[in-house]
């Protein structure tokens, strides 16, 4: 290919440079996405591990209060206390 042939269609030029300008713009816009959702997921991270330490010591509560329960019904046995319903 010769030089002047390097130059004879403008308008192939042109509509690669545009093809051009529109990919950048759409990886600029592409990584600007990236970055919000990884931003977003690191809330959701330490949000989930903030909710999981709760439901643990929920867990733990209620563990608890259900052998509280176990241990006032025996002690309601022993002394003769019946629910009424």
């Amino acid at each position: 290919m010769t030089n002047s042939g390097m130059f004879d269609d403008p308008e192939k030029i042109e509509y690669l440079e545009n093809q051009n300008k529109l990919l950048k713009k759409k990886l600029k816009e592409a990584g600007s996405k990236i970055k919000r959702i990884e931003t977003l997921e690191k809330h959701h991270l330490i949000n989930n591990g903030d909710l999981r330490v709760e439901i643990k010591r929920l867990e733990k509560k209620i563990d608890t209060l259900k052998k509280d329960i176990e241990i006032l019904r025996e002690g309601n046995e022993v002394l003769g206390i019946y629910r009424q319903n």
